[in-house]
């Protein structure tokens, strides 16, 4: 079982860690989520809990815990499009040119421009789409049906093209 919880850290730690800094949680406040979602895991598993879906039930877990998180704190931190450029960066592994800066830095303020005209439930439903889960499973972790999700990412990607037409 500790093997199994250590295999799922080292998987799914990195896109659980994106998507709580795509939805505005300080670094620390991450760390603290991420930590609690796997100690819930642990305890979860020990007490003979399903093992279907491990990762769509992470990332419910993370999600209610951060949704807990803007209820208690009310830390989360303001979005910035350096961040943005910061966070996208560190998936590259090589280094582009001057001229490719300055495009790819346009690019990201394009798209921190678009994100920000999101209601929450877009950013939440385009988030766990872009980290591969099927729209049941985002229903299924933000608490909503499938039809809403459909229409969250519908409604997310007509604005984000309308704001690059």
């Amino acid at each position: 079982m500790e093997q199994r919880i250590v295999q799922l850290y080292d998987t799914l730690r990195p896109s659980l860690y994106r998507y709580l800094i795509s939805i505005g949680f300080s670094q620390q406040d991450v760390e603290e989520v991420v930590q609690e979602t796997f100690l819930r895991l642990y305890h979860h598993m020990r007490n003979g809990g399903s093992e279907e879906n491990l990762r769509a039930w992470i990332y419910q877990v993370a999600h209610n815990l951060s949704s807990n998180f803007r209820k208690s704190r009310r830390r989360l931190v303001e979005t910035t499009p350096e961040m943005w450029e910061q966070l996208s960066q560190s998936t590259f592994d090589e280094t582009p040119g001057p001229e490719e800066q300055l495009l790819e830095k346009e690019r990201y303020l394009r798209i921190h421009d678009g994100l920000s005209k999101l209601t929450q439930l877009q950013r939440d439903c385009l988030n766990l789409r872009l980290e591969g889960f099927r729209y049941r499973e985002i229903g299924e972790i933000l608490n909503v049906g499938t039809s809403t999700v459909a229409g969250s990412l519908r409604n997310a990607i007509t604005k984000l093209l309308k704001g690059n037409g």
